[in-house]
């Protein structure tokens, strides 16, 4: 697993990623059609939404169809995981091997690029690995970069850090 520190290196390099991937060069930014980015941040969120749905029914169709061919999403215990059929697996071996699991988040802020090709979300997300049993609930923020293909939002990539207890934390800097 990756420690605190180092999820929060990957979370700070995926938001330069994004934001130097959202400005545009001056001599674009004047050739483009205006954008209401306030429609677009609100349709980001709706995808987000969407995929919230699709993942707490466990409709696998619905929840990659969020995802751009090539995106790339970061686990903390796998690394990373590139492309769309990849990603489809991870999910349905996650869903086998947590069949009782339950997930949500919420948005914190969507900011959408002023050409309207690019967007991030931050949030906060909480998932339980076997639902009302015995295992805690985990709780943690994430980064989501979406990108425009055609007329949809799709993810490009995301990554998640988890929140650590305090006492987890203190028993990890004692073994270092």
């Amino acid at each position: 697993m990756l420690t605190v520190r180092t999820q929060q290196k990957w979370l700070s390099v995926v938001m330069v990623v994004a934001l130097a991937a959202c400005t545009a060069p001056a001599d674009q930014a004047n050739q483009v059609a205006a954008v209401d980015l306030a429609a677009e941040a609100a349709a980001v969120e709706a995808v987000s939404m969407q995929w919230m749905e699709a993942a707490q029914s466990r409709d696998l169709a619905a929840a990659t169809a969020v995802f751009a061919d090539d995106a790339v999403i970061f686990d903390e215990e796998e690394g990373s995981i590139e492309g769309l059929p990849a990603i489809r697996a991870d999910i349905q071996s996650s869903w086998q091997k947590y069949p009782d699991a339950t997930v949500s988040w919420s948005t914190n802020s969507v900011e959408v690029a002023s050409a309207g090709d690019m967007a991030w979300e931050r949030g906060s997300w909480t998932y339980d690995p076997d639902g009302a049993g015995e295992a805690g609930e985990m709780t943690g923020e994430y980064v989501t970069v979406y990108k425009k293909v055609g007329d949809a939002w799709k993810v490009a990539s995301d990554i998640g850090v988890t929140h650590e207890d305090e006492d987890m934390e203190e028993s990890e800097e004692a073994e270092m």
